[in-house]
């Protein structure tokens, strides 16, 4: 007998026949996997044992790969031997085709009894599934599976969606190889299919093009400007450039190495390719793409391709040609988002082609995305593009990944279009956005996308559904490096948002269920360690909120994780342990302005770094606020009441706790039930110049005794050198103070600073009343 040096036996059978055990509804313990499956059945039978006798039998080579993956999974706690010949035994584990018309695509019966287990699906894309599915019944540390065992059960299982995709951008920060396969690994073991290769932005091409070289040479390096984030000052690093550089691209075998390694594990690689925006990189490698004024000089490098060009046209199919050469996919992504239009406008040659066409900006647009729609089809590929390719005539074969608000109104305004789509709302499903509103979070691009927010969200409402069907192909999130500059960033941003993803993407609506979801989450945890993803510990933060009882008019502090621990806190200064803190049982009143601290502990171990929050107990508390001006739409907060419920929004201006008012003043007026002395006040308000964020110019306070006729009693200037640009985030609270006064109204206006053509947003979340 020839032994070959492998921990499990494979066999290639002709043919497999299970015989199926009497079956007898039982109650079944917890079954922890994610994602959740659609049917799980208990079996009246005594458990599986895996041990030395264990086999893996395969029906043919198409298998290979997932038993190989079962097969190093069990090769951990197993000293198993593979042989190279059949065995007639028909016990062990089993993977095999099936024409039972239960199994759906994608899908796979997975049936575990006594003697033997059998996963059998209709193709091998359904095998891994099962596979994987297999693996979260295991226990997650290697070591343990020799003293493990299985329930007897049948599971059922599909997808909800055909699309389960998962983005990486590579064009702000470039990602190795390795981490590459191990992002998809992490997809396959969320039953994610859709690998979505963000390899072209403004700042950086990742891709290797031969026909074009330069793309690479040039466009794949960046100068490293330390002061400088790099989208605000870009610049392509040159040969003989003294200067540090930043950067690195895929060649053509790096390509086809990732897509196979994908493609064995029945994930799709979706290439993007952006155009005719987010492009700079480009015309910095070929200055001669870029559009001309009536001089004949080159208008601002803005990233937009000249669309009357035919050199732009040229390239791009070249670019295209190789592309389609290296991804099989059925879809090839031409991003088409955010499209500066303007030198459109002020081209000499598109103002011709807008002329004898009679378009608009948005039609020349459509005019250039249409032609590679034509382009891709011709090579039998569809062209896939952000939505706002729908700007114009879109043709109708192109399809749309949709990054909206996620509003289901807005949803089906985009879905009459007719266009087959891919929801991915950037409200949600953006995983460059904060995990919590922790000032432990790493830096983020903004937004708050909360583990609980990912899950609850329902992309697509049964109504939406009932009219449009399978018009929506399914879902994805996303993933921008501007803040992740390493793959343990990318981790700790992506997982475990990714398994709340991954439930709305293959569980029916009604198996998902948030309570269920949060106890498996300590075994995903296990197996995010075991395999060395530096997941983010955000949700079993002990965040410190405060609420306003109306009635009493008490101010409660509670604590609010995502997901349970052992929560301790303290008023004293003293750090919030479980030997010296207090354990918290609920929300508790607080009378006087006081520093939180909380803690989180499981097994009396520390789980995240203590939240420290000092709570501002003040005289406008739960007062009626009215407001002369009306927030910016994204930017509501919970109204006007946000001025005085006692929460601060902290150094995030995106995580819903701010009030944002774009090119207006604050007008805020605060009205108090009955005369009330005030001797000063607070403004607590955020900057972020680079988002357009300004502390305000100057701040105006006015009282008055009958809400109709107001006194300035104040009005103080701000120094924010708002004229001189800074990179920085920074919250502050402005404190003016003043002889004390007897008001029953109290007015804050908070001004814009005077910057010429400029549009700003003014930020508030706070105003404290002493």
């Amino acid at each position: 007998m020839k032994l070959l040096p492998i921990k499990c036996i494979i066999f290639l059978l002709a043919g497999f026949s299970f015989f199926s055990s009497c079956r007898k509804d039982l109650k079944l313990q917890p079954i922890h996997i994610i994602p959740e499956p659609v049917s799980v059945q208990a079996l009246h039978l005594s458990p599986f044992v895996i041990d030395d006798h264990s086999i893996i039998y395969i029906t043919d080579s198409s298998m290979m790969l997932p038993a190989q993956l079962l097969l190093t999974t069990l090769g951990g706690g197993y000293k198993i031997r593979m042989i190279d010949r059949t065995l007639s035994t028909h016990s062990g584990i089993s993977l095999r085709h099936s024409t039972d018309t239960s199994i759906r695509d994608q899908g796979y019966n997975l049936e575990i009894h006594t003697q033997s287990i059998v996963i059998s699906a209709h193709d091998t894309p359904g095998l891994w599934h099962g596979v994987q599915s297999l693996r979260q019944l295991l226990p997650a540390d290697p070591a343990e599976i020799s003293t493990a065992s299985l329930p007897s059960l049948v599971i059922n299982d599909y997808p909800r969606f055909g699309w389960r995709g998962m983005h990486l951008d590579v064009s702000r920060h470039f990602m190795p190889v390795p981490f590459i396969k191990k992002y998809i690994d992490m997809l396959s073991f969320h039953k994610l299919n859709v690998f979505h290769w963000h390899l072209v932005d403004g700042i950086g091409w990742r891709i290797e093009i031969k026909s074009h070289p330069e793309l690479t040479e040039v466009g794949a390096w960046r100068v490293v400007k330390e002061d400088k984030k790099p989208w605000e000052d870009f610049e392509v690093w040159r040969s003989g450039d003294p200067r540090p550089k930043y950067g690195g691209f895929y060649t053509q075998e790096d390509i086809r190495e990732v897509v196979a390694y994908a493609t064995q594990k029945g994930i799709t690689v979706l290439p993007e390719i952006e155009l005719p925006g987010h492009s700079e990189v480009v015309f910095e490698c070929y200055p001669e793409l870029r559009c001309i004024d009536e001089k004949g000089d080159y208008l601002p490098n803005i990233g937009v391709y000249c669309a009357n060009l035919q050199a732009s046209y040229d390239i791009l199919e070249d670019v295209l040609v190789e592309v389609m050469d290296l991804f099989p996919s059925e879809y090839i992504h031409i991003g088409g988002d955010e499209v500066n239009k303007s030198n459109w406008t002020q081209c000499a040659r598109d103002k011709k082609l807008m002329e004898r066409e009679h378009y608009t900006p948005e039609e020349v647009q459509s005019h250039f995305v249409n032609h590679f729609d034509r382009f891709l089809r011709d090579h039998d590929r569809k062209m896939m593009g952000w939505h706002e390719i729908l700007e114009g005539n879109l043709s109708p074969s192109a399809a749309i990944m949709y990054w909206g608000n996620g509003r289901a109104d807005d949803v089906d305004e985009m879905l009459r279009e007719g266009h087959e789509s891919v929801l991915t709302p950037g409200n949600i499903y953006y995983f460059d956005h904060y995990q919590s509103t922790s000032k432990h979070e790493p830096p983020a691009f903004g937004g708050l996308s909360t583990l609980t927010q990912v899950y609850e969200y329902e992309p697509y409402p049964a109504a939406i559904e009932d009219t449009y069907g399978n018009q929506v192909l399914g879902i994805q999130a996303n993933c921008w490096t501007e803040y992740m500059d390493h793959s343990d960033q990318v981790e700790y941003m992506v997982f475990p948002r990714i398994a709340a993803l991954a439930e709305s993407a293959w569980s029916p609506r009604h198996k998902k269920d948030w309570s269920v979801f949060t106890q498996k989450i300590p075994r995903l945890l296990d197996f995010y360690n075991h395999q060395d993803i530096q997941y983010a510990p955000s949700s079993f933060r002990p965040l410190i909120n405060v609420s306003l009882d109306h009635q009493s008019n008490e101010l409660y502090v509670r604590l609010d994780p995502e997901l349970p621990s052992d929560l301790y806190y303290s008023m004293d200064q003293s750090p919030p342990t479980p030997a010296q803190g207090m354990p918290y049982a609920g929300p508790f009143p607080l009378s006087e302005t006081t520093t939180i601290r909380a803690g989180a502990y499981q097994n009396e171990k520390e789980i995240v770094k203590p939240e420290v929050k000092k709570v501002i107990v003040h005289k406008a508390l739960g007062k009626e606020v009215v407001l002369g001006t009306r927030p910016y739409s994204s930017y509501m907060a919970d109204g006007p009441q946000t001025l005085v419920d006692g929460q601060f929004g902290g150094d995030n201006w995106g995580n819903g706790r701010w009030l944002g008012l774009l090119n207006k003043n604050v007008d805020a007026e605060i009205h108090f039930n009955s005369s009330s002395s005030i001797r000063s006040i607070g403004y607590s308000a955020i900057e972020d110049q680079g988002s357009g964020i300004y502390f305000p110019e100057q701040i105006r306070v006015s009282v008055s005794v009958d809400g109709e006729h107001y006194t300035e009693i104040t009005t103080a200037d701000i120094d924010n050198n708002a004229i001189q640009y800074s990179s920085k985030t920074r919250d502050s609270i402005f404190t003016i103070a003043f002889p004390p006064q007897e008001t029953k109204y109290l007015k804050v206006e908070a001004a814009l600073p005077r910057i010429p053509d400029k549009g700003m947003f003014l930020f508030v979340d706070e105003i404290i009343v002493q």
